[in-house]
């Protein structure tokens, strides 16, 4: 293991701070102090406890300091002082189990069906040949491609099915079967850490680990762990959005300075300043309306959408919220659980007997104009959940047009990369002139921008 000399400490923080975790200038400062105040203390925990705030955040620490400090068996890329790059391989062992030579396919490794029900946590750091995690990485798979491709290839899932059904035939004792569990969960650890660190080696950035993070996951491949951070980080947002400075002022000891009210009182006194006035806007409870596109396209990413629109919904005094497939429901007054339970079940529903299923934007927009707008004030803003797929039915932009003219604002959230924009059943770039603006909105990084953006 390396030290943690000066330069060893500057790439932690660097890397921390590129995956998202904030450091402050203060806990650099108390770090370096602690490290050298307490020599016979662990680096590793002094530095954990002070730059470690979420516990969400405890993963990506340790496998930083793993790639950085334990110089695991990788071909992990170093350079010398003339700036050529130097590559050290890992040696493997040969390890034969049933059906083939285990991960590697001739190069060595370990097959779990040849280790037995237990796989010893000595054995867990050594299962992958390295050179077959980077074969992969120059294949250009991405992180959760290589993990399942590693996995078939040592024999993980015949390993687990025998397990399984050995205990369920009463084969495997309570305390077998526990063990068991913990090591298939020390196993996914360390192939998902040694995944992680031959990306970071190929592409010598910290990118492939930020993008595991939970922020910056596309929100249909999350764990329910990080779909519930989510889900907590969109409660806080609603509740910061439910009340904004409106346009009228009040007096206040504190806030601007009043000048006309300054102005009013120096002149009762013959021109002399006695005091200050100050002034503070009232606050308003925003009129919101949503429009969201509840068809098959959007399944993967329409759940947390719905859930913002429930904090919403919580939070504002007036919200109107419309579903859309290829008609327009109002589900306003709808009573919603916090499950989402209802409102699928009212998806489903609605979606049979007054759909057919395949979205039409031109439809939605023009139902909305004609018979819904009446009823939309002219300072609400409008907030649209789709991506934009019109299944080859004409635009109807007119529609549209009309919709943005009469209220304040219009936003557009969408899941899709504004690439995918120009596929030929995609009429984003013909809507996007109508919207005050467009914003991606896939993953959790992305929803916390654009609810600090918009409103």
């Amino acid at each position: 293991m390396e030290s943690m000399d000066g330069w060893n400490f500057i790439r932690l923080v660097h890397a921390l701070r590129r995956v998202a975790v904030s450091i402050t200038s203060q806990e650099i400062l108390d770090a370096q102090v602690c490290l050298v105040r307490f020599p016979n203390l662990s680096e590793r925990q002094i530095l954990k406890s002070l730059f470690i705030h979420r516990p969400q955040d405890l993963a990506i620490f340790e496998t930083i300091w793993r790639i950085l400090l334990e110089n695991p068996k990788s071909s992990v890329q170093n350079y010398a002082e003339d700036g050529t790059k130097s590559v050290v391989l890992e040696e493997t062992q040969d390890s034969y189990g049933i059906g083939g030579q285990g991960v590697g396919r001739g190069s060595g490794g370990v097959s779990l069906t040849a280790k037995g029900t237990i796989l010893d946590s000595s054995q867990v750091t050594s299962l992958i040949p390295f050179a077959r995690l980077e074969e992969l990485t120059n294949r250009g798979l991405e992180f959760e491609e290589m993990v399942q491709t590693i996995l078939a290839e040592m024999d993980y899932y015949t390993w687990i099915n025998s397990n399984d059904l050995a205990f369920q035939r009463n084969e495997l004792s309570e305390e077998t079967w526990f063990e068991h569990q913990a090591s298939r969960a020390s196993l996914m650890r360390e192939i998902r850490q040694q995944v992680l660190t031959a990306q970071v080696s190929y592409e010598n950035s910290w990118e492939p680990l930020a993008r595991q993070h939970w922020l910056f996951k596309t929100l249909s491949t999350l764990t329910d762990e990080e779909k519930t951070l989510v889900k907590s980080s969109i409660r806080k947002w609603a509740r910061k959005l439910a009340l904004r400075p409106g346009s009228r002022w009040k007096t206040s000891h504190r806030g601007s300075i009043d000048i006309s009210r300054i102005i009013q009182q120096s002149v009762q006194w013959d021109g002399i300043l006695f005091n200050l006035s100050y002034r503070q806007r009232i606050p308003r409870a925003p009129e919101l309306v949503v429009l969201c596109d509840v068809s098959n396209s959007m399944a993967a990413f329409v759940e947390f959408l719905i859930y913002m629109v429930t904090c919403l919904r919580a939070r504002f005094r007036k919200i109107r919220v419309f579903f859309f497939i290829d008609s327009v429901w109002d589900v306003s007054d709808f009573v919603w659980d916090d499950d989402l339970s209802g409102v699928k079940q009212e998806i489903k529903s609605w979606g049979h007997k007054a759909s057919s299923g395949f979205t039409d934007y031109g439809a939605v927009f023009r139902e909305l104009a004609e018979s819904l707008l009446k009823k939309v004030s002219s300072r609400a803003t409008m907030v649209i959940l789709g991506d934009g797929k019109n299944n080859y039915r004409p635009a109807q932009s007119e529609y549209i047009a009309q919709i943005s003219s009469r209220v304040r604002n219009l936003f557009w959230l969408n899941p899709l990369d504004s690439m995918d924009w120009n596929e030929p059943d995609n009429m984003m770039n013909e809507y996007e002139k109508y919207c005050s603006k467009v914003y991606r909105c896939r993953s959790a990084s992305d929803l916390q921008r654009v609810v600090k953006d918009v409103f």
